[in-house]
């Protein structure tokens, strides 16, 4: 597994997931290039999916595109992480991911325990998805090295810490490392990570394929010119709460595109917005009317 997997922006719209958003997004995205799709993740407001959602929103991906799947199954729901298994499973995923059991903090027997139940219930690989941000814990390498050496099937981690010290961590473990900090893209692939699991892949995905193939191509001043547009539009929305932002510059720069799930999360004003969007012309981008 390796390139430029979408971390799936997942639209709805009126409390209702936007279908029909949803399924112009999955095509425009497969035309762009990108190798693969990420659902359920951070930027799809994954934990706050119901199973009907989760299986919804799979089956019009399934049904729009040929690109791989890596399904993140997290639930605070067991009976939940178990039917999105089975749904992975079903609808042809070639790895499942998940984040640590998050708001009481788990101690390393948490971890072993945790990842090798999700092991008993399937062959599909899996990868450890580390976002300490938002878990307040971190899975660091000497971490997975030990839940390796226990036995626990582990086949790669989607690093989100942005540590570039800490992803050459994992590829020493020899295990598939994906990036998923969009502003250290780059410099993870030259230190040894295969790929990434990229939120600004819904907005710029033509950008990351150029990107990544660059890179591959040996083309490093281009490759470092699309990573600087990359990074510099992400830090346009860096104080700004939830991922509502990416669905915003969705619809600024792409096409029309549903909001968040409410009121778990928060749409952007039109303050926002427009702020957004001032910020986008600075860049030179072109934002839609």
């Amino acid at each position: 597994m390796e390139g430029i997997f979408v971390a799936l922006a997942i639209p709805f719209k009126n409390g209702r997931l936007d279908v029909e958003s949803l399924v112009r997004h999955v095509e425009s995205l497969t035309k762009a290039g990108v190798d693969g799709f990420y659902p359920f993740g951070t930027t799809s407001q994954g934990p706050y999916l119901t199973i009907d959602e989760r299986r919804e929103v799979l089956e019009v991906i399934m049904s729009h595109t040929n690109k791989q799947l890596i399904v993140h199954v997290f639930s605070f729901d067991w009976g939940d992480v178990v039917e999105t298994v089975r749904l992975a499973e079903r609808f042809g995923a070639v790895a499942i991911s998940s984040i640590p059991p998050i708001y009481y903090k788990p101690d390393y027997e948490t971890l072993r325990r945790y990842y090798s139940k999700l092991s008993e219930l399937t062959k599909l690989p899996i990868f450890i998805y580390n976002i300490p941000q938002n878990t307040g814990f971190n899975v660091t390498p000497d971490l997975v090295a030990r839940l390796i050496s226990d036995g626990v099937r582990i086949v790669g981690v989607k690093d989100s810490t942005g540590d570039i010290t800490q992803i050459m961590g994992h590829v020493r473990l020899g295990i598939t490392v994906l990036n998923g900090a969009d502003s250290t893209i780059l410099p993870a692939l030259m230190v040894g990570a295969k790929g990434c699991i990229s939120a600004m892949a819904n907005v710029l995905p033509e950008v990351m394929r150029e990107m990544f193939d660059d890179f591959k191509a040996g083309k490093l001043q281009s490759a470092v010119e699309r990573q600087d547009l990359i990074a510099r539009v992400r830090e346009l929305i860096r104080d700004y709460p939830g991922v509502d932002a990416y669905y915003k510059l969705v619809h600024l720069l792409r096409y029309d595109f549903g909001t968040v799930k409410e009121p778990y999360l928060r749409s952007l004003s039109d303050e926002e917005v427009q702020k957004l969007r001032d910020g986008l012309v600075r860049l030179g981008l072109k934002p839609r009317l």
